[in-house]
């Protein structure tokens, strides 16, 4: 489902947390797009989470499965916490 949502990653060796855009979940995974350079590879690990309406956080992460020239990113999801659930249920209304 297309979402545009802005959200925080943590990707296992890069120093720093990045921001990008959530532009399409499942609850299989998710594909990403950075707002800046990311130098996310294949095979990270990737973890990244936000605050839903009334407090509620949502958390999920998995494998980068894919990278593409223009610097988006897909990752499979292999964990995600009840809130994450929620959220993709209540997009699907």
């Amino acid at each position: 489902m297309s979402v545009g949502l802005p959200v925080e990653v943590h990707v296992d060796d890069c120093p720093e947390t990045l921001t990008v855009e959530m532009i399409d979940v499942a609850l299989g995974g998710a594909r990403l797009r950075p707002l800046s350079n990311s130098g996310v590879t294949v095979n990270r690990r990737a973890t990244f989470g936000f605050i839903v309406p009334g407090g509620g956080k949502c958390v999920a992460g998995g494998r980068v499965t894919r990278v593409q020239a223009t610097g988006e990113f897909v990752v499979a999801l292999d964990r995600a916490n009840p809130a994450f659930r929620e959220f993709l249920r209540s997009l699907s209304v």
